[in-house]
Formats: C-alpha cells, sequence, structure tokens
C-alpha cells in the first residue's frame, strides 16, 4: 500500500493535488542545504534503478527496514523545506520504492535532483 508523505497531496476520497500550487522554494540555505544535498547523493546512490514517471521521478531500492527508514526520513525532511514536491513511498515484501513529483513549474527538478533515468 503506498505512503503519501505530502501534508500537501492528495487528501482522502479526493483527488485535489494542492502540493501542485505550492511556491517552488526550498527554505534550507547555505550549510543546511549542503549537508541535506550530500543526504540525497549518498541515498540515490543506494538506488537499484531510477526511471521516469509522469511529473518525476521512481527510484528503486534493496529492500530492508533500516533503508526504508532513511528513505521516509530522508523524503519527510525535503517535504518539509521543499513543500512542491510530492513523495509516495511504496512498500512491499519485495519492493521499495520512493516516487518523487514536482508540479510542472517545476518540471525537470525531481530528475535533476534525486536522478536522472537509468
Amino acid at each position: 500500500m503506498p505512503v503519501t508523505l505530502s501534508p500537501t497531496g492528495r487528501t482522502s476520497g479526493s483527488d485535489t493535488e494542492a502540493w501542485r500550487d505550492v511556491p517552488v522554494a526550498c527554505t534550507l540555505g547555505g550549510v543546511e542545504l549542503g549537508e541535506r544535498t550530500e543526504q540525497w547523493r549518498t541515498l540515490v546512490a543506494k538506488a537499484e534503478r531510477r526511471e521516469e514517471i509522469g511529473d518525476g521521478v521512481r527510484l528503486s531500492f534493496p529492500v530492508g527496514a533500516e533503508l526504508a527508514g532513511e528513505v521516509t526520513a530522508l523524503a519527510s525532511a525535503k517535504q518539509g523545506c521543499s513543500a512542491f514536491f510530492d513523495f509516495t513511498l511504496h512498500l512491499a515484501p519485495t519492493a521499495l520504492q520512493l516516487d518523487v513529483r514536482a508540479p510542472e513549474s517545476a518540471a525537470g527538478m525531481p530528475a535533476h535532483l534525486f536522478g536522472a533515468s537509468a
């Protein structure tokens, strides 16, 4: 079952995607931004596969509870500083996938920040 991490994302019984209307901006700067960027580079390097999806990118990781926690924590932190991203984590016994989507005004950012197609 997909878990949506976006507090501005889809709501139960609604197709509303409010994250599409949030300003494209990141509230981090300086050292924090550099540290967060490095954390994402490290995490993305663990992905076994990267593929483009509608409005974004899907990262597929090796299955494991520790890595799932790491993915969840980092996606949640990124959502806190860049509310225009929509994160959906798919957990299954044989799959750990993170979908990262962005509105049209930020087209290309998921692939640039989280890994190009592989």
